[in-house]
């Protein structure tokens, strides 16, 4: 199997949540713990998922499973100008390149959206994407900043999770 690889973007999104959250002494904590140099990672370069869930578990360990949620969250309302051309689209459209999105930036796993024209709700399946429980809460958070950027009242509910026996993780999405 290929070793599962994600862009060094998400890695210095939750890291900005670390330092805007706890400081330089928490991200100088956190970078020592899971044995990385931020200097060296790259915004567009692959790098190994074991970072990226070494900081969840960081995130997690220390400051509670609550603050990887906002990380997810975090991760995608600060993505420089487009999260600004995010806030001009609706959900839906955002939810539709949501699948290429996830494959331009994780080599592994699968994603299917479920959302018609008509109705107000969308179903997001993902399937052998997260590995530990904490990805899974990070992509609920995630979901909610979608909504938040697109200016979307709703809610975000993580119904089922891979790490918990399911077949998938499921998040039901419900907007006004």
């Amino acid at each position: 199997m290929t070793e599962r690889k994600l862009k060094g973007g998400v890695l210095l999104g939750y890291l900005d949540f670390i330092k805007q959250q706890w400081g330089q002494d928490g991200l100088d904590e956190c970078l020592k713990a899971v044995q990385l140099d931020i200097k060296d990672i790259k915004p567009d370069v692959l790098y190994s998922l074991e970072f990226d869930e070494k900081i969840m578990k960081w995130i997690s360990g220390t400051k509670g499973m609550e603050y990887v949620r906002k990380s997810g969250n975090h991760t995608v309302k600060n993505l420089g100008s487009l999260a600004y051309l995010v806030s001009f689209v609706n959900i839906k459209h955002l939810l539709k390149r949501a699948k290429d999105n996830y494959q331009e930036t994780f080599n592994f796993g699968e994603v299917s959206i479920l959302c018609d024209d008509f109705s107000k709700k969308a179903v997001i399946i993902m399937k052998d994407s997260n590995l530990i429980e904490e990805s899974s809460i990070a992509w609920e958070g995630a979901f909610e900043g979608m909504m938040e950027v697109t200016r979307t009242k709703g809610t975000v509910k993580l119904n089922k999770c891979q790490v918990k026996g399911n077949p998938y993780d499921e998040f039901l999405l419900d907007w006004a």
